[in-house]
């Protein structure tokens, strides 16, 4: 009797009145198209290899390499149409890695736009995500429909994205989520581009609290992205260092990086706990004590508050465990035009969100919960902090953007239902075997529409928790 009074339910809200498209501002609409496009892979020497035989551990030895091929985009408008553009791919993820079905990067030869994506700029680089452990398909995208419309009105940057159907040397491969790669690339981050080869320390930075910065440390020749430790003061846990992904061209930048961030912490702390103000000296090296001063000026200066608030949402919407161990972004622009505050933007990697996770579950869990993240930690208490919150949950209420998330789920669940179908014969693995991490009710054989079900009923239960908290 309740399952049949759910699904009545689930039926009565297809119809509600903020579905995707309308007038309103494109920022608080979900992307939707009829048809799931086809993005198809073909490889110089008609070798899928490269897709399937690279684990975890060929990564940290700098074995992936890209191999050449030729991407195509069908089942989509003329207009977005691609065929046979060269490109290199290559497997991508940390972790995931482990599993069966993989994600992929593609880099194209020439910068190109796919399905219109960031209002159809063109970029060399895309991701194409598996989504494996997510049984319902969904925890990415919802998350990045959430991203946009919480931080793009703001300014502030979150990749676009799209569902697509994946053939690889024309075997069916899957449906994966089409996404833009975080880079520093006008469009792609609200920082200034840096100039190639740019060694002073005037540069633009995009870097990452990851828990994998020790595997991209320990690759062999150089191969690693840069990584910093950061020491935060009067901070009693555990928190990994930062994985930079914008261009390093000389150590001392960061070296300059590390002392701005762990400075920019201790400047924040002792405002909110010390009544001490602090700021920095014109070369952003060196604190100076200012007797006269707030909380919320003095941190002002060194973070702009507003993207914190925003991705504050975004993560207490989705409960993201791992928001403090990996995927947790900041931007950094000391370009003569940039703001020289820390920016918080970009947010990535949510296929553990939504309560899937175990011991994650429950909606009203705090976000950290045995992840915690130091700077988003800070905020939890401070009463004008969270007077900005329910100012900006105020203004996403008035434009439906949680019901709209709710019905993005039912949507996708429903337009993709035959796509979704198909995914699942391919990997069947899933649905046999499970996932050791997430909860039962997404695990051994369940289907998407029950994982969909589940992301519904969590994520309802998670606004009403924080209509309680932000009034």
């Amino acid at each position: 009797m309740m399952k049949a009074v759910k699904v009545l339910l689930l039926m009565l809200l297809c119809i509600l009145p903020w579905a995707a498209g309308g007038e309103e501002s494109q920022h608080y609409n979900y992307i939707l198209p009829e048809k799931m496009p086809i993005v198809r892979i073909k490889t110089s020497e008609e070798d899928s290899d490269f897709i399937w035989r690279y684990s975890r551990s060929d990564k940290q030895n700098g074995l992936i390499e890209y191999v050449p091929a030729q991407i195509s985009l069908t089942r989509c408008d003329d207009e977005n149409r691609l065929y046979s553009v060269d490109a290199q791919v290559k497997v991508r993820g940390n972790y995931t890695l482990e599993y069966m079905k993989k994600s992929i990067r593609i880099k194209f030869d020439k910068p190109q736009s796919m399905m219109q994506l960031n209002n159809g700029k063109k970029f060399k680089n895309w991701v194409l995500l598996a989504d494996w452990k997510d049984l319902s398909l969904l925890n990415n995208p919802v998350s990045f429909y959430l991203g946009n419309a919480i931080l793009e009105p703001d300014g502030y940057y979150c990749t676009d994205y799209c569902p697509v159907e994946v053939y690889v040397n024309n075997t069916y491969w899957g449906v994966y989520l089409l996404v833009e790669q975080q880079e520093v690339k006008s469009g792609r981050t609200s920082l200034h581009e840096t100039k190639k080869n740019q060694k002073s320390w005037a540069s633009s930075y995009l870097f990452e609290l990851d828990g994998y910065a020790e595997d991209e440390r320990l690759m062999p020749e150089g191969k690693g992205d840069p990584t910093f430790p950061v020491s935060y003061f009067r901070f009693d846990g555990s928190v990994p260092d930062f994985t930079v992904k914008s261009d390093i061209n000389d150590p001392d930048q960061l070296v300059f990086l590390e002392s701005y961030v762990e400075k920019a912490y201790f400047i924040v702390y002792s405002a909110l706990n010390d009544n001490r103000f602090y700021t920095f000296d014109p070369t952003y090296t060196t604190l100076i004590l200012q007797p006269d001063s707030t909380p919320q000026e003095t941190i002002g200066q060194v973070i702009d508050l507003q993207s914190l608030v925003d991705v504050y949402i975004l993560y207490e919407l989705c409960c993201n465990p791992d928001v403090g161990w990996s995927s947790f972004y900041v931007g950094l622009d000391m370009t003569p035009k940039g703001e020289k505050k820390l920016i918080f933007e970009a947010p990535w990697d949510f296929d553990s969100a939504f309560g899937i996770r175990r011991s994650y579950e429950m909606y009203d869990l705090p976000f950290e919960s045995n992840f915690t993240n130091p700077w988003l930690d800070l905020f939890r208490d401070e009463p004008w902090f969270q007077e900005m919150v329910k100012e900006k949950w105020q203004k996403l209420r008035a434009h439906h953007v949680p019901e709209k998330a709710l019905q993005m789920i039912l949507d996708y669940s429903s337009c993709y239902k035959l796509n979704y179908l198909d995914n699942y014969r391919q990997w069947s693995a899933r649905i046999i075997y499970g996932n050791h991490e997430v909860v039962d009710e997404v695990n051994v054989n369940k289907t998407q529409e029950d994982a969909a079900l589940y992301m519904y009923q969590w994520l309802e239960g998670r606004i009403r928790w924080l209509d309680e908290q932000w009034n």
